[in-house]
């Protein structure tokens, strides 16, 4: 069999109908969709866990100075998360929907300013720890 013949029967099954798709032809947004499944799940699995453990720490701010203080810095983070959100929506242009989304931003930047001045509040009830 000469290389031709070779060449020639390799580009016959490659261009046969029962040919099984190579992956390293498929689209690069395909190729990567089974990691960016994996990897959203991953981030919603982490929202959820946060979430629950902010609703658990907010029911025991009020009893556990330890609590209100874990508490506290994460609203403090989620705060800090959220005003670099809104500053970066600031300088976007956009329409109508950009407008409603700065003014959603600044009303739960003003919630949270609320919620860590009512943890603060908490936090004021106790004396400090000593540090050792």
């Amino acid at each position: 069999m000469s290389l031709l013949d070779l060449l020639r029967g390799t580009l016959a099954e490659l261009s046969g109908p029962h040919r099984r798709r190579h992956r390293f032809l498929a689209p690069a947004l395909e190729r990567r969709r089974p990691r960016m499944a994996a990897e959203d799940y991953a981030a919603r699995h982490s929202i959820e866990h946060t979430l629950e453990r902010k609703a658990e720490l907010r029911l025991l701010a009020p009893t556990m100075p330890e609590a209100a203080r874990r508490y506290r810095q994460l609203l403090l983070w989620e705060l800090e998360g959220l005003r670099q959100m809104a500053a970066v929506l600031l300088g976007a242009q956009g329409g109508r929907d950009l407008q409603e989304c700065i003014a959603e931003a600044r009303g739960e930047i003003e919630r949270l300013e609320a919620e860590v001045g009512w943890c603060g509040a908490w936090l004021e009830r106790w004396p400090s720890e000593p540090t050792a």
